[in-house]
């Protein structure tokens, strides 16, 4: 791994084991069970789905969200760029002895026309690309993937929290005693959140890795979704339902295709 640059194609590279063990550990706990079970059930009442509804996890991971709404009677297709976290996905549904529609592809390129009830990308998933052209694409993708009246809902780091809550180093140490810094560097030009986690474990080898993302403010967000053929629908600041504001952490947004 190395450091990501802006324009660098880091998301072809972090997507692996180290991006696992990074949130897996962090503060938050970010891959908890009990997180992804309270994320899914809030899913499944802000688009409404009911058994049997077709719906797409973009960038699925290791399909946190993907199983749990399989689970709930809904027939769900994950698609992915990481072929390892795929492979965890296809494990995480043979476990749980569900079906599993999996696609290895880039975010802006889904093959599927007109074809789900609802689409959703979770955990700061969106800003990945290179320039903000390339992320119209991929709302343009799933505009043409969605049925009519179909619903996206993403799960945005918010901009506005992050800029008053701005650290530029930190760190936090897993439960083996691996060490975790992460620096920031967020340029308020481009908007652009630069992280660089460097992974010190107990006896091995010091790595690096990070992410390069752009962060957009809910009015940048309504524009780009307008500009698909997406109206903003409902706005939240937590899986709780919490209003969105400058306060909270998250940037929920839920639009429907016109």
């Amino acid at each position: 791994m190395t450091t990501p640059q802006q324009g660098s194609q880091w998301y072809v590279d972090f997507f692996k084991k180290d991006y696992l063990d990074i949130y897996a550990n962090a503060p938050n706990r970010s891959f908890t069970e009990a997180r992804a079970a309270g994320e899914t059930a809030f899913v499944e009442r802000a688009l409404g789905l009911k058994p049997g509804a077709e719906v797409l996890d973009l960038c699925c991971g290791q399909g946190r969200h993907a199983v749990l709404l399989a689970k709930r009677g809904l027939r769900v297709t994950g698609l992915d760029l990481s072929p390892e976290l795929l492979a965890l996905a296809r494990q995480a549904a043979a476990s749980e002895r569900v079906q599993l529609e999996l696609v290895r592809s880039d975010m802006r390129e889904i093959p599927f026309p007109d074809r789900f009830d609802a689409i959703i990308n979770m955990f700061t998933a969106f800003g990945y690309l290179e320039s903000e052209d390339e992320d119209k694409k991929v709302l343009a993708a799933v505009h043409k993937a969605l049925k009519p009246g179909g619903r996206l809902l993403m799960d945005m780091l918010n901009r506005e929290w992050v800029v008053s809550n701005y650290i530029q180093n930190d760190w936090h140490r897993g439960g083996d005693g691996t060490l975790y810094l992460e620096r920031r560097d967020l340029d308020l030009v481009t908007s652009r959140n630069h992280v660089t986690f460097t992974i010190v474990p107990p006896n091995g080898p010091r790595r690096q890795g990070g992410h390069v993302i752009r962060l957009y403010t809910l009015t940048e967000m309504i524009n780009l979704l307008h500009d698909a053929g997406l109206t903003l629908t409902a706005t939240y600041g937590a899986f709780d339902g919490e209003p969105y504001s400058v306060f909270t952490r998250r940037m929920i947004l839920v639009a429907a295709k016109v």
